[in-house]
């Protein structure tokens, strides 16, 4: 397989695509189920092609470009999770591709390969929900523009304006879909701190150039009235440390245990066989200090699962391709990304068929609810933090994130947030409220038309009488 990868040529990609599709094809097969995120993601894009505005009348702390393209993607599939698996498979087919290409035309390596693309997408078969369509996913994609324009700095033949602007640009966007990818505006400045001579009007076009989009969305809401709740609900909660881990930490070491194990000897092989030119030198430690802000990118990240490790797959596939090609025994190299490859696709499967004991998602799967029996296919408000019932429902009213709405049904003496729950009911009424915390009475006693459209079916459970 080596062999086949080695030559540099781009129509070598096809083989890469159909050993991930083969290897994927159980995933595809036989789905293990809707994750939590998966949901999210679906319920945004609902809102966001329903019409509904980003954080004013859609109560999320989702990044902005990460809803309009939830938005595209309901458009193109609905809640099918297999065009959305197949869509994500395609773009990581891309981004090994991508990645592979600027490898070769950066003269990275000791000879023109492909095999950074190969391990790139053996990497990315470590858990079934990489091959997810997530935000984290379509940002990860303007991170390696970004890496490529940052090697354009190193390498000192490109040294324009444009490139570095690029850089800053790039990073934004990326943070406009998962916004802990603005860590490595950090992790820019200091390595060009290290490895180029720039000056500090580069790097206030970085800046710039990273402020631009920010500065763009935030005139655009200001236009709207809508700057405050922007940064209430995007802004805020993004810039906080907290985070929610959907698999335990010891399940996540288990399932990178191989890929960190493959990286720890290719940094004891590098070092002790490797000859690398002052460039290549320089592009090594690149990737490592590029590889030391992507653990410090995943700790700050919102949500913590296997996926949320997508960020370190390209410095790990610089390393371990190091790795490879140092290996004077071409045999036993064959055998190592035979072994890598198989490994890879087993231990996945494994976990995702609960056969590895150690490894738990049960806290990644959306769960059965217990009101899924009585409340099915319609448009309901869960006033609580389980959105689980939303998987054969719809979300109505804008309410989705508990942790952001539940002050506002805590403090129904303040006129405000009476006001906020009065426009959004009245924007998009829900046939059915399921309130477990008893939230709605002291709203219905202060907007009485409100009150009037629904009933109490059930304990905390509300139906809406008045359709018109």
């Amino acid at each position: 397989m080596l062999r086949y990868f080695r030559i540099n040529d781009p129509y070598r990609l096809l083989g890469l695509l159909i050993i991930m599709a083969v290897a994927s094809l159980p995933l595809f097969l036989n789905s293990p189920g809707m994750t939590y995120p998966e949901l999210k993601s679906i319920l945004v894009g609902e809102k966001v092609r329903d019409g509904h505005t980003l954080y004013t009348e859609l109560i999320d702390s989702t990044p902005p470009l990460a809803a309009w393209f939830n938005g595209v993607f309901d458009w193109m599939f609905g809640r099918s999770i297999l065009a959305r698996h197949i869509l994500a498979l395609l773009i990581i087919f891309s981004q090994a591709g991508y990645l592979g290409m600027v490898f070769i035309f950066k003269k990275a390596f000791s000879e023109n390969t492909f095999i950074p693309s190969l391990i790139f997408a053996v990497l990315s078969l470590f858990s079934f929900d990489v091959v997810s369509l997530s935000p984290e996913l379509l940002g990860s994609g303007f991170l390696l523009l970004a890496m490529n324009n940052l090697y354009k700095q190193i390498e000192f033949r490109e040294q324009y304006a444009g490139s570095i602007f690029n850089l800053g640009f790039y990073i934004a966007i990326a943070s406009l879909f998962a916004f802990s990818f603005i860590v490595y505006l950090v992790a820019s400045i200091v390595i060009l701190a290290i490895f180029t001579r720039s000056t500090f009007r580069n790097y206030l076009l970085m800046v710039f150039g990273f402020l631009l989009p920010h500065v763009l969305l935030m005139s655009l809401y200001y236009l709207y009235d809508g700057m405050g709740a922007l940064w209430t609900y995007y802004y805020l909660p993004n810039l906080g440390f907290s985070n929610t881990w959907y698999v335990p930490g010891s399940s996540l070491w288990l399932l990178g245990a191989l890929p960190l194990g493959f990286l720890v000897l290719s940094l004891i092989m590098m070092n002790r066989d490797a000859r690398f030119t002052k460039y290549q030198s320089q592009l090594v430690q690149t990737m490592f200090f590029w590889m030391l802000f992507s653990f410090l990118q995943i700790f700050y990240s919102k949500e913590l699962r296997p996926q949320s490790f997508l960020t370190l797959i390209p410095s790990f596939s610089f390393f371990i391709t190091h790795f490879l090609l140092v290996i004077r025994r071409k045999k036993l190299a064959e055998i190592g990304i035979w072994a890598f490859l198989i490994s890879t696709v087993l231990i996945q499967n494994s976990a995702r068929r609960g056969s590895i004991a150690a490894v738990h998602y049960d806290s990644l799967f959306v769960k059965e609810n217990p009101y899924a029996a009585s409340v099915k296919d319609h448009r309901i408000l869960f006033l609580g933090d389980d959105p689980s019932v939303y998987a054969n429902n719809t979300l109505a009213t804008g309410f989705l994130n508990w942790k952001l709405a539940r002050e506002t049904f805590e403090e129904p003496e303040f006129y405000d947030n009476v006001i906020q729950v009065s426009e959004l009911f009245r924007a998009d009424m829900p046939e059915v409220i399921i309130d477990p915390g008893n939230f709605m009475p002291k709203f219905f006693d202060r907007v009485p038309a409100l009150k009037g459209q629904y009933i109490p079916s059930a304990q905390g459970l509300y139906t809406r009488v008045d359709k018109r």
